[in-house]
């Protein structure tokens, strides 16, 4: 059982977490928003400070003992290092005993979040997101004159204050009692350090408060001292696993198998390669990354010995189309540029005259009744390493970067498949639950929810009973999955003729000796053979060390063979292509698919590309999320419904400005002098009726203009201030139960200033320059 840890972070000062990005003539700056549109702190963001807090207690706390170094390595156990790079030296940690970087202990389960409905309630309503920021201009000085720069002025986006966040952190349930004491005592005096997050925290912005909830948690004074008076020193890391037992589990005979339906909680780094400063993710989960969790949760040497011999298999998973796993779209696929809804298989097709068709590479398609080519979506995010010196992110630790990863809400599907009689009944139950996968698990990315269940048989992933092969047919092979394929002499290869031995000597293994495949390269027209290269880049995260890289045939390769001797049944047809082909096969290696419909003829028309684009009035809008006194989002709901409704008072105080008479009435005979007296009215705005009504009276008493008091106590006491403003959608604009009432009370006197200023100002404007307003003067204009 895991230890549970709450967290939640104040902001007591306007924020900034920047996405990286702008908008070119407004923003210089954005703020990071997640799928509400919200903003939000990045599990990395609080990491990094929060790590810095713990350092700074571990310093004092080891300074107690002399040379010991135990809370130190407490926060390596628990924040994890990395070893020192060339020309990082300066700027690393202290020198650590072990050469291999050690994972951190303590995880998040995702970022910290504005907590209850908040966000759902938020994002129907563009207005109530853009209320959650605000614009903060700037400017550079320059250090020797003291005056602004040229061409140095900013414009900021700013998260609003006040907001409280929450989310969740987990530690790992090896620690005793004693070291789970340490751990907690060191967690809790770094959160107490905590005082900023997000740019600009060293002037001002972004102040903070970090609390910590749970079990234990916030400790006692009693508990404290025990703790640090004599600390128990953290698990030693984990050696790296010797190799299991080579024994061989007999099997019945034929498979079974299981659906793992894996959603995505936070965004998934499956990382595919990286250029320069950008991570780039895969559209998938290997097979690779998902074996060994499988095998953990499994807890079984005969699972482990039957995936080193290809008994147990796990697919990667892929995105789900039409409710089944995604396949790798083929490589012969071809669409149309004009009628993206067209497909042509140029394996069996060719390009009709007067078309033009582009090669489709990316995607994943379902069934053969029809083709849906889906794409998944990704999410792009900039982060950085800060060096401890210069506060700065720094080349030598990693500088900025960026990660491009599948968004969070993505479904994907994997299939584990094992021969029967190896495990144990109902052994897919184990593997149901939360996974971390992927990179930089620890914060951000990679949890995922997984839900397993026994493979139907009836379902399309299952390969139907395809018609035998014969000498002179042709066979169609699809690769679901990346195929690692050796020539002769034991290299990489990435030729159809090596591809065909391996094929032969997979059906020879199921029982169809002596066939004979010839690989078809170009046919009139057609395009029947067309692949490309895939490249593998893996760590071993048990040893520490990196795995070799791996050349093989991409998915979604397609290549065409004729059978030249040798017959080949269905049986056998169906037996490779539950094993698979190649090497690796249990981490998902090897997936291929002879002679499916959709590689052997025609395309069928698709769903999608040319429908009519629905009517956007024809949507039904979601209904209005109200939030109770009770919701944990309630605080800041109320903050942003606040500034919602300030924005729209002044932007509907201006839009009145542009005819000022129409507010103010006779008011417009007076001079400006008297006029201007009005804002004395100002502060005592909120006050009662009566009392303001003798403001009033003594304010005017030596006009000798009835007229003129009556209609200023008809404007600030008897009209409905919101009806003048024509403020008449309140309701769009309102987050909590009780807001409408709350803030009509509250804002009145604000929405009354806002308006008797904008208007006042454009009136007198007017008196100056009426040749500029003529709307104001049409007498004087026409004159």
């Amino acid at each position: 059982m895991r230890y549970t840890i709450s967290l939640t972070l104040r902001m007591l000062s306007d924020w900034h977490i920047g996405a990286g990005t702008g908008q070119h003539g407004r923003l210089s700056r954005q703020v990071l928003r997640d799928e509400n549109r919200l903003p939000f702190v990045p599990a990395k963001s609080l990491n990094g400070v929060w790590r810095d807090g713990c350092e700074i207690a571990a310093r004092a706390l080891d300074g107690k003992g002399g040379d010991r170094r135990v809370w130190h390595d407490w926060v390596d156990y628990l924040f994890g290092y990395q070893p020192a790079f060339p020309g990082a030296e300066a700027a690393a940690a202290p020198v650590r005993s072990a050469g291999h970087p050690r994972p951190a202990a303590l995880r998040y389960l995702g970022p910290l979040r504005v907590p209850g409905g908040l966000g759902p309630a938020v994002a129907r309503n563009r207005r109530l997101v853009d209320a959650a920021t605000f614009v903060k201009p700037g400017v550079a000085h320059d250090p020797v004159t003291g005056a602004a720069r040229e061409d140095m002025l900013r414009f900021d986006e700013m998260a609003r204050g006040g907001m409280t966040l929450e989310g969740t952190a987990e530690l790992s349930d090896e620690l005793s009692e004693e070291q789970l004491g340490c751990a907690r005592a060191l967690l809790w005096a770094g959160a107490r350090l905590v005082e900023g997050i997000g740019a600009k925290r060293r002037r001002g912005s972004g102040r903070c408060r970090l609390d910590l909830g749970g079990a234990g948690l916030p400790p006692s004074v009693g508990d404290l001292e025990r703790w640090t008076a004599d600390p128990v020193p953290p698990p030693e890391p984990e050696q790296p696993p010797g190799p299991d037992s080579a024994e061989r589990y007999v099997a019945d005979g034929g498979w079974e198998g299981a659906v793992l339906h894996m959603t995505l909680e936070t965004p998934l780094l499956a990382h595919d390669r990286t250029v320069g400063n950008l991570v780039q993710g895969r559209d998938h989960a290997p097979g690779w990354m998902l074996l060994g969790p499988v095998l953990r949760r499994l807890d079984s040497p005969a699972a482990a010995a039957a995936a080193r011999c290809g008994d147990l298999v796990v697919t990667p998973a892929t995105p789900q189309v039409d409710g089944l796993p995604g396949r790798p779209v083929p490589h012969v696929f071809e669409r149309d540029k004009d009628k993206k809804d067209v497909y042509l298989n140029r394996a069996v097709e060719g390009v009709p005259k007067g078309r033009a068709f582009k090669r489709v590479r990316n995607g994943y398609v379902g069934g053969a009744a029809h083709v849906t080519v889906e794409t998944p979506g990704f999410v792009l995010r900039m982060h950085n390493t800060i060096e401890d010196t210069s506060q700065r992110p720094t080349q030598a630790l990693g500088g900025v970067y960026a990660y491009e990863a599948l968004a969070s809400g993505t479904v994907l599907a994997a299939e584990v498949r094992v021969r029967r009689g190896i495990l144990d009944a109902g052994w897919w139950e184990k593997l149901s639950g939360q996974w971390r996968l992927g990179r930089s698990r620890k914060d951000d990315y990679g949890l995922i929810s997984v839900t397993a269940e026994p493979l139907d048989r009836t379902d399309e992933t299952v390969p139907d009973e395809a018609a035998p092969v014969v000498s002179g047919d042709r066979l169609r092979v699809w690769l679901l999955s990346d195929v690692l394929v050796r020539d002769a002499w034991l290299a990489p290869s990435d030729d159809p003729a090596d591809f065909a031995r391996l094929l032969e000597r997979a059906f020879a293994a199921a029982g169809a000796d002596g066939v004979e495949l010839e690989p078809v390269l170009r046919e009139p027209g057609r395009i029947p053979t067309r692949y490309e290269i895939a490249r593998t880049d893996s760590w071993h995260r048990g040893w520490r060390l990196p795995r070799p890289a791996l050349l093989g045939f991409a998915a979604g390769g397609c290549l065409t063979f004729e059978v030249g001797k040798g017959r080949v049944g269905a049986d056998v047809l169906a037996a490779v292509e539950q094993s698979g082909i190649g090497e690796r096969r249990g981490e998902g290696f090897g997936r291929i698919r002879i002679n499916d419909p959709l590689v052997t003829g025609g395309v069928p028309p698709g769903t999608g590309g040319d429908q009519a684009p629905s009517d956007p009035s024809e949507t039904p809008r979601p209904a209005r999320l109200l939030l109770s006194s009770a919701d944990p989002g309630h605080a800041g709901a109320r903050l942003i419904e606040t500034a919602a409704w300030r924005t729209e008072i002044w932007r509907l105080a201006e839009e009145r400005a542009a005819h000022p008479g129409k507010v103010l009435g006779p008011l417009v005979e007076l001079s400006a002098t008297r006029l201007n007296a009005l804002r004395r009215l100002f502060d005592h705005l909120d006050e009662e009726p009566a009392r303001l009504g003798a403001r009033i009276t003594a304010l005017t008493r030596r006009w000798n203009a009835p007229q003129a008091t009556a209609a200023i106590r008809a404007l600030l006491i008897e009209r409905d201030v919101w009806e003048t403003l024509g403020f008449t959608d309140q309701a769009e604009l309102v987050l909590t139960a009780e807001g409408l009432d709350v803030l009509r009370r509250d804002l009145r006197a604000d929405a009354l200033r806002s308006l008797l200023t904008a208007c006042l100002a454009a009136h007198t404007r007017s008196e100056a320059h009426p040749e500029a307003h003529p709307e104001a003067h049409p007498e004087e204009a026409r004159t």
